[in-house]
């Protein structure tokens, strides 16, 4: 099936390692020109805006890392963004857009995760980065996504956002958030669909990703990690290539008559009826 995505400009927030990665890495493939951002330079470098975040052991590689291996595939630009400022990720919108003369596509996908302390600050931290940084990312893209006029925004959540998981109370501001944002993503697709908009968000189950954290846990807590998969109807974690293909689509001019809809892709690992 050709998804028609060759020559499209996208950009993706929050691209150097894992499921923003490999959705970087199918764009290029399929002949996209793509604009992404990572928190640090490289992957032994110390941003001084990290105090936005919870210490995080799994960094991944660096936007110059991530740049240089991505070069190989297509036509890609990098940029160092903390999605937790607001005034960072409007400036990156732009000059994504002025680098790769506009924008169709817009893939966000920044998320401080679960697992940070039930505080303020853990508070501030999910507001930030995963919402504002959302409303950063299309408002400041809306005027080029217009002109496209044929142009998608597909919107990460997480199945936490509609079932209670594994985060207990240090999921509370990630679950909230991101639920949010399913009912901010529908809302833009009520509005700008007649602006040639589509809108739509994936939710991931949870996703095996080596430098990941279930990867982590595999080595660190094996036996915890045996009894998660064992969850899972198919035996196994979702692959990251498999939440990718269903980005990929609903961007795609395949999906030109899906709008406002919230794609649970896990592997029928929740239970709730899907309407």
């Amino acid at each position: 099936m050709d998804l028609a995505l060759k020559g499209k400009k996208v950009i993706v927030s929050a691209a150097t390692r894992g499921i923003g990665r490999t959705v970087v890495e199918q764009f290029l493939d399929e002949g996209a020109i793509v604009s992404f951002c990572g928190r640090r330079a490289r992957s032994d470098q110390h941003n001084p805006s990290d105090e936005t975040v919870f210490a995080n052991p799994l960094q991944g590689d660096g936007v110059e890392d991530a740049v240089k291996a991505l070069s190989a595939r297509g036509q890609v630009y990098g940029t160092v963004v903390d999605c937790g400022y607001f005034d960072q990720v409007t400036a990156w919108v732009e000059k994504a857009a002025a680098d790769m003369g506009g924008i169709d596509i817009l893939v966000s996908n920044a998320s401080a995760l679960g697992g940070i302390p039930r505080s303020r600050k853990g508070w501030d931290i999910n507001y930030n980065v995963d919402l504002l940084s959302a409303v950063a990312m299309f408002d400041t893209a809306l005027p080029h996504l217009k002109v496209s006029g044929n142009a998608a925004f597909v919107q990460m959540s997480t199945i936490t956002a509609i079932e209670n998981h594994a985060f207990g109370e240090s999921g509370l501001s990630y679950g909230a958030m991101k639920a949010a944002l399913i009912n901010y993503t529908h809302q833009l697709a009520m509005d700008y669909t007649k602006d040639g908009i589509r809108c739509n968000c994936v939710c991931p189950g949870p996703v095996y990703i080596e430098d990941g954290s279930w990867g982590f846990l595999e080595e660190a807590m094996p036996e915890y990690f045996e009894a998660n998969r064992l969850k899972h109807p198919l035996g196994r974690f979702g692959r990251p290539e498999e939440i990718a293909d269903a980005v990929l689509f609903l961007a795609s001019e395949r999906a030109s008559w899906i709008t406002g809809v919230n794609l649970t892709v896990d592997g029928g690992f929740t239970r709730n009826v899907k309407y």
